[in-house]
């Protein structure tokens, strides 16, 4: 009888430990995907003005060629258009 009561109380234990931590691991709400996404999208278009403004100071301080600047900034611009037609399009799906 013991031992039977031993197994149930652990049994229970874990039931109610992995029910209150599920949460935390198993998102089943679309749009907090949506919003992790949209975020990362940001952050990435963020890295892409900051790696202009470091371009743009390597070129004036003569680190970086005429043409490579040339070829190097309408690369970040236009990778950085491309990320923001993502963002709106996830805009538009969300709303």
């Amino acid at each position: 009888m013991s031992l039977l009561f031993l197994i149930l109380n652990l049994t229970l234990i874990v039931v109610v430990i992995l029910f209150v931590i599920k949460p935390f691991f198993v998102s089943d709400n679309p749009k907090i995907d949506a919003l992790s996404s949209n975020y990362e999208l940001q952050e990435r278009h963020a890295r892409l003005i900051e790696s202009l403004y470091d371009l743009d100071f390597d070129h004036s301080t003569g680190k970086v060629t005429d043409a490579d600047y040339i070829t190097a900034r309408s690369d970040i611009i236009g990778e950085g258009i491309d990320i923001l037609h993502q963002i709106d399009s996830a805009e538009r799906i969300d709303s």
